[in-house]
């Protein structure tokens, strides 16, 4: 989701302090990619960016999604530049694993790969974080623990259209599982949300965001 989808949050969010969103390569506006969007690679090019507007860490992240696991990855590699971690609905490694058993129906599947096929056929998608999971998932296994970060994870617990009873419950079961990356984690449930608390229940993001700012800022 592109850098917009937080839109209900700026405002508040920089009470708190200096705040920076962005869209990786191929999201929204950014521009595309021109090599493999590995996980080591994004947090190369993040960390070029915040460089360039020289904004020394350390940060709190914020992350969403996929983004989290890049986030996850980021904390292992460079512990010291974090006060704390903000999951928003991000996957666990191992649940990609977990969730490779419930495949979509066939014409959909069918679909799906003739657009990737398409898709691939254009720079822009070319080097795209989809092409690179494996990985990524590959590098954060070798990237070692996770520190011991205060972290904070939010959970939508509705389930979204289509998606198998058994699948959605392995989600709940991993989302519980992130909290035992840290002795210092909290969990934030959004009752009315599916994967986008940040859009359907910015409020419960806003009140994790300012727990951890007074948790580790004051």
């Amino acid at each position: 989701m592109p850098m917009s989808s937080w839109d209900k949050l700026y405002p508040e969010i920089q009470n708190h302090g200096r705040v920076f969103a962005y869209n990786r390569h191929g999201i929204g506006k950014s521009s595309k990619a021109r090599c493999p969007q590995t996980g080591e690679e994004v947090i190369r090019s993040l960390e070029n960016v915040l460089s360039a507007l020289h904004l020394s860490p350390p940060y709190i992240l914020i992350a969403h999604s996929f983004g989290g696991i890049l986030a996850n990855l980021y904390a292992r590699l460079k512990p010291r530049d974090f006060l704390g971690m903000v999951f928003v609905e991000i996957g666990h490694p191992s649940e990609v694993q977990l969730q490779a058993k419930f495949k979509p129906p066939a014409v959909v599947r069918l679909l799906n790969d003739g657009v990737k096929a398409v898709e691939r056929l254009f720079d822009k998608y070319k080097f795209s974080e989809d092409e690179c999971v494996s990985e990524t998932l590959r590098q954060l296994d070798a990237a070692g623990e996770f520190p011991n970060l205060p972290l904070k994870v939010i959970t939508g617990t509705k389930k979204m259209p289509f998606v198998p009873e058994e699948s959605f419950n392995i989600h709940l079961q991993q989302q519980k599982a992130l909290l035992e990356l840290s002795p210092n984690s909290t969990q934030y449930i959004a009752d009315e949300s599916g994967h986008f608390p940040q859009i359907t229940q910015p409020e419960i993001v806003l009140t994790a965001i300012k727990d951890m700012c007074a948790q580790v800022i004051g």
